[in-house]
């Protein structure tokens, strides 16, 4: 291949001050030219850069315009062969970006995302094996606090007790230094749960179906834990559980519909038109 000569135009000052004219070329390379206005963007406010780091800004911005046009004239000479592949493959690329846009936007301007609860539920229902856990799952919530605190064994048998639960409350509001993250209304995977938490058992999930109040320790903290449910795995989910990922499942169903709405409709207003034929 034919080297082309590479022209660049260096001027003092800053970016701004240098070239002020969109036309003013930077750099050429045969045929094809570096604008100011082509890299425009890429330059600093006026007085940002002293004159000699403006230099070495347009030098450097100018050598990789020239090195990626070489890369692409040295790609074109010695792969000549390919190129109608490579054609072809920008053709479908571009056409692919153009359907995928339009789609984005059409569906994003007239897609349904009202989901009401009651849509959830039914959707829940008709499609409950669909929701078998994976893992075994709690709502649970645990306090704790220093195991060194005062009066802390008889808050332990407060806490075990209604009869005494507005003493546990009351003490437990002065000494507690840690709670969970989420409330007994949360479903989270056993696992994570357990690893909040200093139990020690060899089933773990026993343990916590019979035991639903419970106290554990560590050398620095009680944890009073409260269970309100739990839920084995291979049964199912309970709807809260999965409420989110069913919405999200009926949106996707709606927009996958309204995907296929818009390309019937647009063949079908070809045929129509008489602008499309299948023979």
């Amino acid at each position: 291949m034919r080297n082309t000569l590479l022209f660049l135009v260096l001027l003092l000052g800053s970016c701004k001050q240098q070239i002020k004219q969109d036309g003013q070329i930077i750099a050429s390379l045969g045929s094809k030219q570096l604008s100011y206005e082509d890299v425009s963007s890429q330059l600093p406010k006026s007085g940002v850069l002293n004159k000699a780091d403006s230099v070495a800004l347009l030098h450097t911005i100018a050598r990789n315009w020239a090195k990626n046009q070489l890369l692409i004239q040295a790609a074109e000479f010695n792969l000549k062969e390919d190129l109608k592949s490579f054609d072809d493959l920008v053709i479908q690329y571009r056409n692919d970006l153009l359907k995928h846009a339009y789609m984005e936007s059409f569906v994003s301007e007239n897609l349904d995302t009202n989901v009401g609860p009651k849509e959830i539920s039914d959707y829940y229902e008709k499609n409950l094996s669909n929701f078998e856990l994976k893992e075994s799952i709690v709502q649970a919530k645990f306090t704790a606090a220093p195991v060194g605190a005062q009066k802390v064994n008889d808050a332990k048998r407060w806490f075990k007790s209604n009869y005494y639960e507005e003493k546990y409350l009351d003490w437990i509001e002065v000494f507690a230094t840690k709670q969970s993250a989420y409330t007994d209304s949360s479903w989270l995977p056993l696992d994570e749960f357990l690893a909040d938490i200093p139990l020690e058992s060899s089933n773990p999930y026993s343990y916590l179906k019979r035991t639903p109040r419970f106290t554990c320790e560590d050398t620095m903290m009680v944890y009073f834990v409260n269970l309100s449910d739990i839920r084995i795995e291979n049964s199912y989910s309970p709807l809260e559980y999965v409420r989110e990922s069913i919405r999200k499942m009926i949106l996707n169903k709606r927009r996958m519909e309204l995907i296929e709405k818009v390309e019937e409709n647009i063949i079908a207003n070809a045929i129509e038109k008489g602008d499309l034929y299948i023979h």
